[in-house]
């Protein structure tokens, strides 16, 4: 009945999301909350806010946020900062405070409305945590705000990366804290080591009897999300994780007891190398079998032993310092494999880890795992989570079926820099038109993997970024040509660069040869090419936009697989009874 019950809610809460996503975008009645707002603000403008404070605080933890105490919180913010909200604003942060997603195109009237969220449910009671995408970004977004709500009886804490533990745990005391989502996933997920974590249950009955650790974050209860379309999906596929180097003490005892047995061997008696292989003696065979007798374990595999004894003897006489690796700063430095060349298999990182120990220096190795979540699961485990951004366009979907949250636009949307787009059939010579945009003026060259920044980096000394991009640098000059030279994620990426560098054009460069540029149809555009390698402008429009599409498409559906697997998870470790 409860699995029926669920399906059920399941459907009427897919149809409500069709519905407002369909009829019901725009905010409705915008002017008439508006005007609620407006006809408080005397009162609160008059007067101490302090005085009245505490009989809005009773009012929102009896009745809840009502839109009556909602307009009254708004006029209350209204008044202490002695200038007017437009209705934009005070409809999104009434949405916002109910939980969703909102767009909002002016980045000031975005955090506006955050924080009028975030002071709502701050009298309401509730913990809320203010996330940005970065650490600069949540000390920006708390800079903002901290002096109005100081004003209101209200601390404003930031946390950080350097943050010490103790002013972290005094800054998650505070009504409102700004962070950086992954930091504050990361203190979650610190927590719950330090918890053990065997059980929610117990671990709160050990809190309250006194024996357990005091937790340092408070209960996840309600999420304010600044950027939301880049830390909700974009950042959604990196999993927050927390690992720590292996006890590496055995591997290294196994290590050191084979180059031991292999020194004890001699070249043409106990081993020969035939056709680049070493093959052990019989003699040799049975003579280790006796030396390893009294070891145990590992050793008393044969063909385990051999292996390991051979791989010993080519690290001891066969792979020579300063021709086949090097030592530095105690670490030993193998030459990185040639392009098109298959990475070192397990034979082969054995064979290193050999020669690690030969030279007296410390294995390398993977770090341990420790706690791993992914970006959604944590949001998960809030209360309430709202957001938002500058354009949801073509996210709606996404943010409902990872989330469950509703998404819904506050005036008018931001209009978009459509940039021009450029195909060439090599990457030298999509290179080669970078470096001559960069020559002819000002330029600023975005891309998103590194090997191709410093590719280009090395070609022109134009300014490298990598998308997406939230703010530009201070003193960055307004006029700037952007210049995409490789295929950014979304289309709002370009619009993101573009608004924050202000820039007055932009040139989205592509070729062939880049991964997901050409399709199928590639070698039919290839016969149209120009004496330079650069397709025609219309067939430079249709690929470029095919290659756009099927790049948000991908990105679309691995979010909602991941969405789908994290739901699987929970309701095993529900049945499991296991904590996470």
């Amino acid at each position: 009945m409860a699995a029926t019950q669920s399906a059920v809610d399941r459907l009427f809460a897919g149809l409500a999301f069709r519905f407002q996503h369909a009829f019901a975008r725009t905010l409705r009645s915008p002017g008439r909350f508006a005007a609620q707002v407006d006809r408080q603000i005397p009162r609160y403008r008059d007067a101490e806010p302090a005085a009245l404070l505490g009989a809005l605080r009773y009012r929102l933890r009896r009745d809840g946020l009502t839109a009556p105490l909602l307009g009254e919180c708004f006029a209350l913010y209204s008044g202490a900062l002695r200038a007017p909200l437009s209705r934009d604003v005070l409809a999104a942060a009434r949405w916002l405070a109910r939980g969703g997603i909102v767009e909002l195109a002016d980045p000031a009237s975005r955090r506006h409305a955050l924080a009028l969220a975030a002071l709502a449910c701050a009298l309401h009671g509730d913990n809320v945590h203010l996330l940005a995408a970065s650490d600069a970004a949540a000390a920006s977004l708390a800079a903002s705000i901290a002096p109005l709500f100081l004003r209101l009886g209200i601390r404003v804490a930031c946390v950080a990366r350097d943050t010490a533990a103790a002013a972290r745990r005094e800054a998650y005391a505070a009504p409102v804290v700004c962070a950086a989502h992954r930091e504050l996933a990361l203190d979650y997920l610190r927590e719950g080591i330090q918890a053990g974590r065997p059980g929610m249950l117990r671990t709160a009955l050990e809190r309250l009897s006194g024996t357990g650790s005091p937790a340092v974050l408070p209960r996840l209860q309600y999420a304010l999300v600044e950027d939301a379309d880049l830390v909700m999906l974009d950042d959604a596929q990196a999993p927050v994780v927390i690992a720590a180097q292996a006890d590496q003490s055995r591997e290294r005892l196994m290590y050191e007891q084979a180059l031991e047995l292999a020194r004890a061997l001699a070249a043409d008696t106990d081993y020969t190398v035939e056709e680049g292989a070493i093959r052990l003696a019989e003699p040799a065979a049975r003579l280790l079998e006796r030396l390893v007798a009294p070891l145990g374990g590992i050793w008393s595999a044969r063909s385990r032993r051999e292996e390991l004894i051979t791989w010993a003897l080519e690290a001891l006489h066969f792979v020579e310092r300063d021709a086949d690796y090097r030592v530095e700063n105690g670490r030993v430095v193998f030459p990185p494999p040639a392009e098109g060349t298959q990475e070192p298999g397990p034979d082969e990182l054995e064979l290193r880890k050999l020669v690690e120990v030969k030279e007296g220096c410390r294995l390398s190795s993977r770090p341990e795992v420790l706690a791993r979540m992914s970006v959604p699961r944590f949001f998960g485990r809030y209360a309430r989570v709202a957001g938002a951004c500058a354009d949801a366009r073509g996210l709606e979907h996404d943010f409902w079926s990872v989330y469950a949250l509703r998404t819904a636009r506050a005036g008018e949307r931001p209009a978009g820099l459509t940039p021009a787009c450029r195909v060439f059939l090599t990457a030298a010579a999509k290179r080669a038109a970078v470096v001559e945009h960069v020559k002819a003026g000002a330029a600023v060259i975005a891309v998103r993997s590194r090997p191709e920044a410093q590719v280009l980096q090395a070609a022109c000394q134009g300014e490298i970024i990598m998308l997406p991009v939230l703010q530009a640098p201070a003193g960055v000059q307004e006029g700037l040509e952007l210049l995409v030279a490789e295929l950014p994620l979304a289309r709002r990426h370009i619009a993101q660069a573009c608004r924050a560098y202000r820039a007055s054009s932009c040139t989205l460069l592509l070729s062939l040869e880049d991964d997901a540029v050409g399709g199928r149809l590639g070698w039919i555009a290839r016969l149209g090419a120009g004496p330079s390698g650069e397709l025609s402008p219309r067939w430079s429009r249709w690929i470029a936009g095919g290659a756009q599409r099927a790049a948000e498409r991908a990105q679309r559906l691995a979010r909602q697989d991941l969405g789908a697997r994290d739901r699987v998870l929970d309701d095993l470790l529900a049945v499991s009874g296991r904590g996470e």
